[in-house]
């Protein structure tokens, strides 16, 4: 069973990550919508599907993980075979809510469905880090595409990538029937209030938006930032992120394994850092020549990729592990929440930003990054450090 979940996940995350490269360009390039109105008709959508999440919370607590992760698979493969109709702002909401309600179910019932498939000390991080290099390999090839497509105002190509996603998506459904996973039911009573008397949990799920924000920067707005605003050559953004997701196969495993012997809130640290650095050195790349400032975004990225290697699996599992007794679903939905905000806030955020420049853009994203590593040590809690046991989140 562990087995069949690892290659679903893996396939599911591969498959979504094809399409965050493509959504502005397809958006604004093949669908003639500006930039902002483009930001905010995924925003919109995003912050609508987020209603879905305290849900989703409860029903993972009364059913457990195997049938959200089935439905999460069927809504987000309706949404991506929607995704060739849509021409307006409006239509982008509607098909990006519904792809937020499948985010909402897949994220908030994945960790805890690795948990009960991967009880043993670091299996749970293995598991996370193997899906989080599925999901990065997917980005990789879709930034590959954006890279050799012969024309970025046809979309014809972008039809196929989300006609391909969604047949994917419903082979993974099929893939994940019959699994069953351990569940101890929870009353019907269990209160949100539960989870939000946990003050330091609450703020791990905060801190979380931060990283996310940042990962998304690189995904969504990058390709729209080197060919629409530094004029660069097509080929530049797909690079970067072919460097950056080979950067992240590569060290996923290695990374874990040194993780491993260390408390999660240093690794955590450390791949914030990571992140402020990057877009540090990108928004002061913006003030020479173009081909200085592609050479250093082609650096960024793969800098950006190693501290994704440190920071999500680890805060990940690092929620799962402290989530409190009795409420487990709700927790993990809150702490997916924090996923659900960035994917959802950044569009608008982040092209709203980039209309002062990029040189803005790249250093509010530095703040938000460096915000991390005291909002990391503000929320770590007090526990054995060792290489064997629990660690410190």
């Amino acid at each position: 069973m562990r087995t069949r979940f690892a290659i679903a996940s893996t396939i599911d995350s591969a498959a979504s990550g094809l399409w965050p490269p493509f959504v502005l360009l397809f958006l604004v390039h093949a669908q003639h919508l500006p930039p902002v109105q483009a930001g905010a008709g995924l925003t919109i959508g995003g912050l609508l599907g987020l209603v879905s999440g305290p849900l989703v919370g409860m029903l993972l607590d009364r059913t457990g993980p195997v049938i959200l992760v089935i439905a999460s698979n069927v809504v987000r493969a309706a949404g991506f075979l929607c995704y060739p109709y849509v021409d307006t702002v409006a239509a982008a909401a509607v098909v990006a809510a519904v792809l937020s309600v499948g985010d909402r179910l897949f994220w908030t019932a994945n960790a805890p469905m690795a948990r009960a498939l991967a009880p043993g000390d670091g299996d749970v991080e293995r598991l996370l880090g193997r899906q989080s290099i599925g999901r990065f390999a997917g980005a990789g090839l879709g930034a590959g595409i954006t890279a050799v497509m012969p024309n970025i105002d046809s979309p014809v190509l972008y039809n196929v990538v989300n006609y391909t996603v969604g047949g994917v998506l419903v082979v993974c459904a099929v893939l994940l029937l019959g699994i069953r996973v351990p569940h101890a039911r929870v009353k019907a009573d269990a209160r949100w209030s539960v989870v939000f008397r946990d003050r330091k949990y609450v703020a791990m799920c905060a801190t979380q938006v931060l990283f996310c924000l940042s990962s998304v920067a690189k995904y969504t707005v990058l390709p729209i930032v080197v060919i629409d605003v530094l004029h660069g050559p097509q080929w530049v953004s797909g690079v970067a992120m072919i460097i950056g997701t080979t950067v992240y196969v590569i060290a996923q495993e290695p990374v874990l394994r040194i993780a491993k012997g260390h408390p999660r809130s240093r690794g955590m640290v450390l791949g914030a850092g990571l992140f402020a650095a990057a877009f540090l050195a990108m928004g002061l790349a913006t003030f020479f020549a173009l081909p200085v400032t592609l050479a250093v975004i082609l650096v960024a990225c793969a800098v950006m990729s190693v501290g994704e290697t440190i920071f999500s699996p680890l805060s990940t599992a690092a929620a799962v592990e402290a989530a409190p007794a009795g409420a487990q679903g709700r927790a993990s939905a809150l702490f997916q929440l924090a996923w659900g905000v960035a994917v959802a806030v950044g569009p608008a955020l982040l092209t709203s930003l980039l209309t002062l420049g990029p040189t803005v853009l790249w250093l509010v994203m530095t703040v938000v990054a460096a915000s991390a590593i005291p909002a990391v040590r503000a929320t770590q809690r007090r526990a054995t450090a060792t290489s064997a046991a629990v660690r410190t989140t």
